[in-house]
Parts: structure tokens; C-alpha cells; sequence
């Protein structure tokens, strides 16, 4: 097939899985000028919410869960290729937030503490909401775990493990994510 078929059988797709979404699952809402790859996943359950802001892109292989709780995603969010956002309670991204490809964001975690003899598989979750400021950048492979808090302006390095609280405009890396810079108002780094 020449690229100008395949271009508008992609964009057929697309606009058919977004009119799914927008008809069918009212509990998953897309603003003006949202775009979502075809081979993502959104997923609402149990009076779960999911919001996509205006200009939101959300790329390929991409899986938002939410059950029970909301996912909000400010305008001209990108979430990068195979990323996994899922929320209990909440995660919210504020606007023109860059999330890189394979980046795990999960306001839950297993209960390991459950009675004595309890499989944890059967001892049920440890839940805290995140909060994503606005023009943060989470880099490829990073993890953010249970309540946890980025400021506005951060950036979280690569295959980072974000467990604690992240100041505005501070540049996080390492396992566990640690300070090794900050950015300056003239957008020049000092690292």
C-alpha cells in the first residue's frame, strides 16, 4: 500500500478508538486537539475517571488505568511510548508536563504488612495520590511511586525512582532519586 493509504487508514483508526471513547466511555474525556495512538489503552472502572487536556498527546503502547479514582492529564500533556499511569485514588499531571517513553507512574503499592500468613497478592494495597506539576520532565525509564509530590518546572533524570517529595525547578537522578542540580530562571542547569 503507498504511505498516503496507510496515512489515512491510521487516522481512520484513530479517529474511530477516540469516538469509542468520547461515546461509549463517558467517564473517559479527550479536550480539543488531545491525540491518542491507537495501540494505547485508557481503562475507567468502578466510577474511575480519566481526563486528557487540550493538546494532550498520548503515544503508542501507552496503558492509563484507573479504578476507583481519576487520572487528570493537563493541557499539552505528552506521555511517551509504553509508559503505564494507573491510579486508586489520583494522579494529576499539570500542563505542558513531558513524561518519556517507559515511565511507571503508580499512586499504589502492595501491603506487605498484611495478618501473618497472608499471600500479599491477598493483602490488599497501600494507596497515596501524586501530584505532577506543570513543565515538569520525567525522563525514559523513570518510576513514581505513592505519594508523591514534583514540583512545577522539575526534571526527574532517566530510570530514576522517585519516592519522596521532588522541589520545584530541582533536577532529580538516581536510585532512589536524589537532588544533583537545579534550574536556573534562564533556563540554563547547573548541574
Amino acid at each position: 500500500m503507498g504511505g498516503g493509504v496507510v496515512n489515512y487508514l491510521r487516522g481512520a483508526c484513530f479517529l474511530l478508538k477516540r469516538s469509542y471513547y468520547h461515546i461509549l466511555r463517558k467517564n473517559i474525556k479527550f479536550k480539543g486537539g488531545a491525540s491518542l495512538s491507537v495501540s494505547s489503552t485508557l481503562k475507567a472502572t468502578d466510577g474511575a475517571v480519566i481526563n486528557v487536556g487540550h493538546g494532550g498527546s498520548i503515544a503508542r503502547g501507552v496503558t492509563i488505568v484507573a479504578q476507583r479514582g481519576s487520572i487528570w492529564l493537563g493541557d499539552n500533556v505528552f506521555v511517551g511510548a509504553w509508559s503505564t499511569i494507573t491510579a486508586k485514588e489520583r494522579v494529576f499531571v499539570g500542563n505542558d508536563t513531558l513524561i518519556g517513553e517507559r515511565v511507571t507512574i503508580r499512586d499504589q503499592d502492595h501491603k506487605i504488612d498484611g495478618p501473618h500468613g497472608l499471600p500479599i497478592a491477598e493483602a490488599g494495597f497501600s494507596v497515596r495520590p501524586i501530584t505532577i506539576g506543570s513543565d515538569v520532565w520525567i525522563g525514559a525509564g523513570a518510576v513514581i511511586l505513592k505519594g508523591v509530590k514534583i514540583g512545577n518546572g522539575a526534571i526527574i533524570g532517566a530510570n530514576a525512582v522517585v519516592c519522596r517529595d521532588v522541589e520545584p525547578r530541582s533536577i532529580v537522578g538516581g536510585v532512589p532519586a536524589r537532588v544533583i542540580g537545579q534550574r536556573k530562571s534562564d533556563s540554563q542547569s547547573v548541574i
